[in-house]
């Protein structure tokens, strides 16, 4: 990206995000603010040709404006094909004129910031997706309700890394058993043409990924509400499935085993899971570990460092599984000090990245860094993948960034007037 695009960009994203903040701070819109913005974004862009006639609207048409688009959204249902898109979202229902008028004014804003992209590039819808991830992205980092079901964003550059492992071809299906918002499959439509097949059982989650895919130009898609028992057989399966109980059973498991029923004989699965899956001696986890051991599915296991993800303090790895495969081995690599760090954040710049990635693809053994192990000495350790029996990783955090830690000491302190901010306007409310 030229460097006008790149300015381009930063500002696109930095006046979405002010948008996006209208429609949180309109009364009753603090829980489903995404779902607004993102029907909004949908049927504005959509028709930003009649743009113009809206934006030169009076107030006094305002109802009329509000049902035109509650009726826009119900053609974007029949588009895309889903009865339940957007069915929580109703604009003629908002409570309060003020609220109308409030929401109105989101209309305005968004509209003349699309009139305005449309003008200045040809791709414009392009860079409208980037700033809706980049809004995605941010109000995850910011909004600790978001992430309350622990399923509802995956870091860009963890995506990226997994995507590459795939090693995706041209004409691949995939399947994204647990979708999020929808950029797996999104990275997975930039390395070539692919048929993309999710489930998300989360609304919020459900209309988020469906704008997402949208914006992405990704029209070969299924993509359903809940898990569909009768999934066409796939070549990759990838996902960041959420950790949490499901009944009798922890929620990876059940979906290990869903996204290995979903390949074919030659498939190949990608996903996160908890750190403790490699050892947990619980019956689900040993189970499918001696599973996955006996079967010689498992190709590659991949420790990532702590504070990656937004949505949950849990260490994870990525474990790569392969249905078909002619090794007795399996590659150990331990990324979990390769770090950079940003705010209270850590992430993978793209020179890890393309570490990661790299010693997947030669399968090599590197000090303090990867191993590949035999199978049987595995299932003599009782079938035990705790990567630290494995890999020797004496290798120390290095090259401490004082511009790092200065900027972590300003989060810190704006964090900290925030929650002082919190606590005097609660005992303000206890003492009215």
């Amino acid at each position: 990206m030229s460097d006008k695009y790149a300015l381009l960009q930063e500002e696109i994203n930095h006046k979405l995000e002010q948008i996006c903040s209208e429609v949180k701070n309109i009364p009753n819109r603090s829980n489903d603010y995404l779902e607004y913005i993102s029907a909004l974004i949908f049927v504005l862009y959509k028709n930003r040709k009649i743009l113009k006639q809206i934006i030169d609207t009076k107030e006094e048409r305002l109802y009329g404006i509000l049902k035109w688009i509650d009726g826009e959204l119900e053609n974007i249902r029949i588009q895309e094909k889903s009865h339940f898109l957007f069915i929580n979202v109703n604009f003629t229902n908002i409570d309060g004129l003020e609220n109308s008028k409030s929401i109105f004014e989101v209309i305005l804003d968004l509209s003349d910031l699309i009139l305005q992209l449309d003008k200045l590039v040809e791709n414009s819808k392009e860079i409208l997706a980037e700033a809706f991830d980049n809004m995605i992205m941010k109000e995850s980092q910011e909004n600790d309700k978001l992430n309350g079901n622990g399923e509802f964003y995956t870091p860009k550059e963890v995506v990226k890394t997994m995507v590459k492992l795939a090693n995706i071809k041209e004409g691949y299906a995939i399947y994204n058993p647990a979708s999020e918002t929808g950029n797996f499959i999104t990275e997975s439509a930039k390395q070539a043409k692919i048929y993309s097949f999710g489930e998300e059982n989360n609304l919020l989650n459900y209309d988020i990924c469906i704008t997402n895919l949208w914006l992405h130009d990704i029209s070969d898609k299924r993509i359903g509400l809940n898990y569909e028992k009768k999934v066409e057989l796939v070549d990759i399966a990838i996902a960041n499935p959420p950790f949490t109980e499901t009944g009798n059973t922890s929620g990876y498991i059940k979906y290990i085993d869903i996204m290995l029923k979903s390949t074919h004989k030659y498939g190949k699965v990608i996903c996160i899971v908890p750190r403790g899956f490699l050892f947990k001696q619980t019956s689900q986890e040993l189970y499918m570990r001696k599973r996955l051991l006996n079967d010689n599915y498992i190709e590659a296991i991949i420790n990532l460092p702590e504070k990656l993800f937004y949505n949950t303090k849990i260490p994870v790895v990525i474990l790569i599984l392969e249905k078909r495969r002619n090794k007795n081995n399996i590659l150990f690599i331990d990324a979990s000090k390769e770090y950079a760090k940003k705010r209270k954040f850590n992430f993978l710049t793209e020179e890890m990245q393309d570490k990661i990635i790299n010693t997947y693809r030669k399968y090599e053994t590197l000090p303090n860094y990867s191993n590949v192990v035999d199978i049987e000495k595995i299932k003599e350790n009782g079938y035990d993948l705790n990567i630290k029996l494995y890999v020797e990783n004496n290798k120390e955090k290095e090259n401490i960034n004082p511009e790092e830690i200065k900027e972590e000491l300003l989060y810190l302190k704006k964090e900290q007037k925030n929650i002082d901010e919190e606590i005097h306007n609660l005992i303000k409310k206890l003492y009215l």
